[in-house]
């Protein structure tokens, strides 16, 4: 169940991030007590977020890790994570472009969480918050965060961000185009790698993986009773259900069926939005 006072809203960059910040996004509510638990859905993009309510922890389903989820960037996940929550939530974030951590001067963080502090230092890091949490929560707050993340960027040269706009463009638009996306943009395979593992992170491939796994979350979450997995992962790209059922256990750490009953209300937000 959602809370009462749930808040969530998104916000556009301005033209000096646009093509490193893909939105700007706040969040509010007030859990309570009982910890609540969801899935965080890997879906191709890092996430830069100010904690400015009570602290979380990201639980690795598969390895019982949890660590706090204060005020971090968190780099592209290739397997499920569990945001677990008391008490209050309030966040003010920014979700990068595939490659934005790359302009920010941010190392990938394939599966990682790098606290701000040890990115930006401690004295930048109670700055921001205390500058973010003065403003008005909402897009005042998040314009805070936008102004720390513009002091930082490095654009990446015009011809390499052109390849890789493109790159991930024709990857979103059908995630099996892999075979030939190398020399649609003129380059070699191997050199299309590079740069996707040296800005991105991740391999194409990979990259690949995760947006057709992302697909087929939100054609569950569409979905009306009687309608089969199997009809939805045919949809999406994947030879079979089992196909489609070993990559939702790999990239969320449950079956879809337990999924679409529960664990579900960030991915149902992000998909709605």
């Amino acid at each position: 169940m959602t809370p009462s006072d749930f808040r969530y809203e998104r916000y556009e960059p301005g033209p000096l991030l646009a093509d490193y910040i893909e939105h700007f996004w706040i969040v509010s509510a007030t859990v309570g007590e009982t910890e609540r638990r969801e899935i965080l859905i890997p879906n191709g993009r890092p996430t830069i977020i100010v904690n400015l309510g009570d602290i979380g922890s990201r639980l690795d389903p598969i390895t019982g890790e949890r660590i706090p989820n204060d005020t971090s960037v968190a780099g592209i996940s290739t397997r499920p994570v569990v945001i677990a929550q008391t008490g209050r939530s309030k966040l003010v974030a920014a979700q990068p472009t595939p490659f934005g951590l790359h302009a920010l001067g941010c190392p990938p963080l394939i599966d990682t969480l790098l606290s701000f502090t040890q990115w930006s230092g401690a004295e930048r890091t109670q700055a921001l918050e205390s500058d973010v949490a003065a403003a008005d929560f909402g897009e005042p707050s998040a314009r805070v965060l936008e102004d720390f993340l513009a002091q930082r960027l490095n654009p990446i040269p015009q011809r390499g961000l052109e390849r890789l706009r493109m790159a991930i463009k024709e990857i979103e638009s059908d995630p099996d185009v892999l075979g030939d996306l190398a020399a649609r943009m003129g380059i070699g395979y191997d050199r299309l790698y590079r740069q996707f593992r040296d800005v991105v992170g991740i391999s194409p491939k990979a990259f690949s993986a995760i947006l057709r796994y992302q697909r087929l979350v939100g054609e569950i979450l569409a979905a009306r009773p009687g309608d089969g997995l199997a009809q939805l992962a045919l949809m999406q790209g994947y030879y079979d259900q089992a196909h489609a059922n070993r990559d939702f256990r790999r990239f969320t750490g449950v079956t879809p069926t337990t999924f679409q009953r529960t664990l579900n209300g960030i991915a149902k937000m992000m998909h709605s939005a």
